[in-house]
């Protein structure tokens, strides 16, 4: 059809490579029993399926444990993989959250940002190895999918040639007070 309307050439961008972590040891796949405290892996589904609707390839790496050396491995393999690194839990400030930490090892310029003025989403983790996007979504499933099209999504679509997302604005009136921090854009569910 190109040649046909006299093109012989035209400017392409490859989808995106994007890998999907899924952290924690809490953490099962689908479709598994669930032990006592037992979660099952959500965020990798819907992930994966945010990155393909805005232009990506989702690279869906599995869920990792807690444990800083099979982390840092597993980013190492996203990192030689993938165009763009999304893990999702790990990034809050408890000694069991070890996502963010790892990130320090990386390639300048490194970790760009820890912790945002959101909600929910305040603990987010934006880093760049060498060329490389990595962010480290906060493991609530509501809060990753607010962090992920608030700060990936922007990234990944230019990364795949598309034009910013349009956002719908709807002026609602809530039946309630809702309480809110000066400062901060917090996300309500209605």
């Amino acid at each position: 059809m190109l040649a046909a309307a006299g093109w012989s050439e035209v400017p392409v961008v490859r989808r995106p490579v994007v890998a999907v972590i899924s952290t924690g040891d809490e953490l099962h796949p689908p479709g598994t029993p669930l032990p006592p405290g037992g979660i099952t892996d959500s965020n990798a589904a819907i992930l994966c399926a945010a990155v393909r609707e805005n232009g990506g390839e989702p690279l869906a790496m599995g869920i990792f444990r807690d444990d800083p050396d099979v982390l840092a491995a597993a980013l190492g393999d996203a990192l030689a993989r993938a165009d763009m690194v999304v893990m999702s839990g790990g990034t809050s400030k408890g000694a069991g959250d070890v996502s963010h930490r790892i990130l320090a090892a990386l390639p300048a310029p490194g970790v760009l940002v820890h912790g945002v003025a959101l909600k929910p989403g305040k603990p987010l983790c934006l880093a760049v190895a060498g060329h490389k996007p990595v962010v480290v979504l906060p493991g609530f499933p509501t809060s990753a999918v607010f962090t992920f099209h608030e700060f990936a999504v922007p990234v990944l679509r230019a990364m795949a040639g598309l034009p910013p997302r349009q956002e719908t604005e709807v002026e609602a009136r809530l039946a309630v007070r809702i309480p809110s921090e000066l400062g901060r854009t917090e996300y309500v569910m209605v």
